[in-house]
């Protein structure tokens, strides 16, 4: 009986190890600005389970062989702006060759991202609207609550909102030509 447990063992965990690794997929590719402090560019994040051994063709004559438990994320700067063709190849056993497009072009005048957080300095709900970005832009910025607010200026940029009652809102941020970009997310205010 010792001898049966002995062998079923190793037996077992090779199951276990060959299943982990047929689980191992990469399945799309995300894009994401990486800011000013951490050295510009993009983020590229492969998305998927498990533990890969891929490579990544950046489209732009530059590649890199990686090894990973997935989703994993690297900083790539592209020099010129034009499309990408990014692909993600693994190796065996990981599966799922992904490609996406890259439409890189450089903002000179425009916002990234934003960003909210409590005020926290009245009674009301109150909350500033962080504006990343670059350059003197027009902004319109929907608070979601049915006000909305134009500001012109240099970014980046903070501004105060007070929501009348607490609640869920979707805020949304675009700017007017010149200017690019634009961000919507939900507040939650408390």
């Amino acid at each position: 009986m010792r001898l049966l447990s002995a062998m079923l063992l190793p037996v077992f965990l090779a199951l276990t190890t060959m299943a982990a690794a047929g689980q191992a997929r990469i399945t799309r590719i995300e894009f994401a600005p990486a800011t000013l402090e951490e050295g510009g560019g993009v983020w590229i994040a492969l998305v998927g389970t498990g533990h890969c051994t891929y490579g990544l063709d950046f489209g732009d004559g530059e590649s890199t062989r990686r090894t990973a438990d997935l989703p994993d994320r690297i900083r790539h700067v592209y020099t010129d702006d034009k499309a990408y063709d990014i692909v993600a190849t693994p190796e065996a056993p990981c599966e799922g060759v992904a490609r996406a497009r890259l439409d890189v072009r450089a903002i000179n005048q425009g916002i990234w991202s934003v960003t909210v957080e409590a005020a926290g300095t009245t009674d009301m709900p109150e909350v500033i609207v962080n504006i990343e970005g670059k350059g003197t832009c027009t902004v319109l910025i929907d608070f979601g609550d049915g006000k909305s607010e134009k500001f012109e200026g240099a970014l980046p940029a903070k501004v105060r909102h007070t929501y009348a009652s607490t609640g869920r809102y979707d805020l949304h941020v675009r700017t007017e030509a010149p200017c690019r970009g634009e961000a919507r997310l939900q507040v939650d205010v408390k």
